[in-house]
C-alpha cells in the first residue's frame, strides 16, 4: 500500500492514542465509485471477505447446494462457539465430508478439544470438499492446479470485472486470490437482496444467520442484525459491507487492524443514506469505540474519511 489516507483516529482525554491508515472505496447500486480514499485500483489480498464470493461461485457453477445455515457457515469466520461447531458437523453430515478430510488445522472446541470443526473457516473447506468430489475430484481441494481453482478464479474475476491473475495461499491452506478494493465492492455488491443466482442465495444467508458469519456480539453479527447489511471481515484489516440497497463500502487498514473497518465502512454508507443517520453512532457501544476509564467513557474510535 505506497499510499494510503487517515481513515480513523483513537483519543483518550484530548489525546490521540493511535491511528488507523488505509483506503477506502464506496460504490452505488449500479457500480460507480461514490468515493475513493487512497489507490482504490491497486490489487491486495481481502483474505477471509472473500468467502461469501467463493460460496456464490460453488453454487453458480451447480457443484453444491447449500441450506442457508450451512450457505452462512461457508461464508463465516466463527470463533467456535456451540453454534458454530454443531452446525459445521450437520453441514459436514450432509455433504458427506470426513472432518479428517479437511485441510483446515484443528483448533479449540467449547469441550476442550481439538477439532477441524472448530476452525473459524471450516465451513469453507466442507463447501470446497463436497464441490472438489462433484467435480470428480475429490483429492487436494486446496491445491494450486486443483480444478476448483479455476471455478474460483472464473467467477471472481467474473463478479470483480478484473482479469485475475495469481494466487495467494491463506492461513487454513486455501487458496485466496487479488483483488482491488473496487473491484471486491462490485462484486460484494451482488450480495444485496436484489443479486441474483448463488450471490443472492449465500447474502439472505448471511442476513439470516448473523452469529453463524462472526459470533454474538462481534462485530460483523452485530452489524447484520442491526442493519440489514451483509458484512464480512478478512485477515489483516479487510471489511465488505453491502447495504440493502446495494451500495457498498470496502475498507482496507494498512496496519491490519479490524477495528477500523467497519466503522470507516458504516461512515461512508451513512453519508450516501444507505443506511439511516445515527446508525454508526447507535452501534459505538457494540462496536467498541468507546474508549473507558474503568466504566467511564474518556475517548472514543473516530472516523476521520
Amino acid at each position: 500500500m505506497p499510499a494510503t489516507e487517515l481513515l480513523a483516529v483513537i483519543e483518550r482525554d484530548g489525546f490521540v492514542e493511535s491511528e488507523h491508515r488505509g483506503v477506502a472505496v464506496l460504490v452505488d447500486p449500479d457500480g460507480r465509485v461514490l468515493e475513493a480514499h487512497g489507490p482504490v485500483d491497486r490489487p491486495f489480498l481481502a483474505r477471509s471477505a472473500l468467502k461469501p464470493l467463493f460460496a456464490s461461485a460453488l453454487l453458480d457453477a451447480g457443484l453444491i447446494e447449500l441450506e442457508p445455515a450451512h450457505a452462512a457457515l461457508a461464508s463465516a469466520s466463527h470463533w467456535a462457539d456451540d453454534e458454530h461447531v454443531t452446525t459445521a458437523q450437520a453441514m459436514a453430515a450432509a455433504h458427506g465430508v470426513d472432518e479428517d478430510a479437511l485441510r483446515c488445522p484443528p483448533m479449540k472446541a467449547p469441550d476442550g478439544t481439538q477439532r477441524r470443526f472448530a476452525h473459524m473457516c471450516v465451513g469453507k473447506h466442507i463447501a470446497m470438499a463436497a464441490s472438489a468430489r462433484a467435480m470428480g475430484a475429490p483429492e487436494e481441494y486446496w491445491a494450486d492446479d486443483h480444478p476448483i481453482e479455476a471455478v474460483l478464479r472464473s467467477s471472481l474475476a467474473e463478479a470483480t470485472g478484473e482479469p485475475m491473475s495469481g494466487f495467494a495461499h491463506d492461513g487454513c491452506g486455501a487458496l485466496v486470490f487479488p483483488t482491488t478494493p473496487v473491484g471486491l465492492a462490485r462484486a460484494f455488491r451482488r450480495l444485496a437482496p436484489d443479486g441474483t443466482g448463488g450471490h443472492r442465495a449465500v447474502g439472505d444467508a448471511m442476513r439470516a444467520h448473523p452469529t453463524l458469519i462472526d459470533g454474538a456480539g462481534r462485530p460483523d453479527a452485530v452489524v447484520i442484525a442491526a442493519t440489514g447489511c451483509a458484512t464480512k471481515f478478512g485477515a489483516e484489516g479487510t471489511q465488505a459491507i453491502v447495504a440493502p440497497d446495494g451500495t457498498t463500502a470496502v475498507v482496507k487498514s494498512a496496519d491490519g487492524a479490524r477495528r477500523p473497518g467497519a466503522p470507516v465502512a458504516l461512515a461512508l454508507l451513512e453519508r450516501a443514506g444507505a443506511i439511516p443517520a445515527g446508525t454508526l453512532e447507535s452501534l459505538a457501544e457494540p462496536l467498541g469505540l468507546i474508549q473507558k476509564s474503568a466504566d467511564e467513557p474518556v475517548g472514543r474510535l473516530s472516523v476521520v474519511v
